[in-house]
């Protein structure tokens, strides 16, 4: 038995994929993994089992531009499964599985995963259709939120599975606490959503208490370095690309995490990233903008703070939301919150692995 897993990010984008890794070794059977490196050109790269598909191919931006790269992703992926003949796949992400999905459903039907990991073109009919047939023909889908189901539907072959990395490096306690002085608020990953992280920035400039961090690449459509430069904002610092390794060491600098999205549109309404695991692994609260998935579930199990979008907020109301929730921060009860919900995405992440062995020892 052998499997191939198709990812549609470098490793570095993909710590979820090391799940499916893990449960294919726990079983005994052979894999091979193949990333997308979108940041530089070069030939297919083969390292023992892992492939690295090099072709510039930028994360947002125009979208016209992405159908050349995606036409070499799909001609490449169809020779290595020829040549692999491989009798399993796992397809992580909508987009591979949306230009795959001949074959997929052709010669692999209910032998393959399909995760889904955000909302992509659903909103045209064509491409939904194909979404729902490759749902339909997997062994089961995996949705890393169930605010998907918002464009997706009901269906059986939905399985939750959590973003969720890093359980061995759980923390107790938070580092904020209400008397704090300095207090850092931090953006770990891809650097995206420019208006709704430039609100955030306007908003602690006349505070010396918060300070802003952001950490990760930045993409093409947020500037945002350049821009606070520019505009000469204080109290914010920039770093760039980091392993999913690194994660307590930077974790160990930031108090509250910053997950605002803005809420304009179904990808970010829908979606809950990775940021929700780690402020329960990290013990961080998080920030979430109203509107959205992730604040429901912010405010449900009272994990952090909701505050409005950029087309909404204002800067004196941002600056005191912030400052208040600071000054009245229980960390006992935030972390009996976090520890709670923990629990529950830890039994849910158990049903899906048990999952995964199904499909491997099937």
């Amino acid at each position: 038995m052998k499997f191939l897993i198709v990812a549609f990010h470098p490793r570095s984008m993909t710590p979820y994929a090391q799940q499916y890794e893990d449960i294919i070794k726990k079983n005994g059977y052979d894999y091979d993994i193949l990333f997308w490196d979108r940041f530089s050109n070069g030939s297919l790269e083969k390292k023992k089992n892992q492939f690295v598909f090099h072709r510039i191919c930028t994360l947002g931006g125009n979208r016209l531009k992405k159908i050349y790269p995606f036409y070499l992703f799909r001609k490449t992926v169809k020779a290595i499964i020829k040549k692999g003949e491989y009798d399993k796949i796992i397809v992580l992400n909508t987009m591979p599985g949306f230009l795959l999905h001949d074959i997929l459903i052709k010669k692999y039907s209910d032998n393959y995963i399909f995760d889904i990991r955000d909302y992509t073109y659903e909103k045209y009919k064509f491409y939904l259709h194909i979404v729902h047939d490759l749902i339909n023909h997997s062994f089961f889908t995996a949705i890393s939120s169930r605010g998907f189901k918002k464009f997706l539907g009901e269906n059986d072959k939905l399985v939750i599975n959590h973003n969720i990395s890093n359980l061995e490096d759980i923390c107790e306690e938070p580092t904020l606490h209400k008397n704090k002085k300095s207090v850092t608020i931090g953006f770990v990953g891809a650097v995206r959503y420019f208006e709704e992280n430039v609100a955030l920035v306007k908003s602690i400039q006349k505070t010396d208490v918060i300070k802003l961090k952001f950490i990760g690449r930045q993409n093409n459509d947020c500037p945002l370095d350049e821009y606070c430069k520019k505009n000469k904002y204080r109290n914010v610092s920039f770093s760039g690309e980091f392993d999913n390794e690194e994660k307590p060491l930077i974790y160990s600098t930031i108090d509250i995490i910053n997950s605002t999205y803005g809420n304009q549109s179904l990808d970010v309404i829908t979606l809950l990233p990775n940021r929700l695991y780690d402020a329960l692994i990290f013990k961080k609260p998080i920030l979430a903008t109203r509107g959205t998935y992730l604040a429901k579930i912010v405010s449900e199990n009272d994990i952090g703070l909701v505050v409005d979008d950029s087309k909404t907020y204002t800067i004196e109301k941002y600056q005191h939301s912030l400052l208040n929730y600071i000054a009245s921060f229980d960390p006992k009860k935030f972390v009996e919150n976090t520890n709670r919900l923990l629990c529950s995405v830890k039994r849910e992440q158990d049903d899906f692995h048990k999952k995964i062995s199904e499909f491997a020892l099937k």
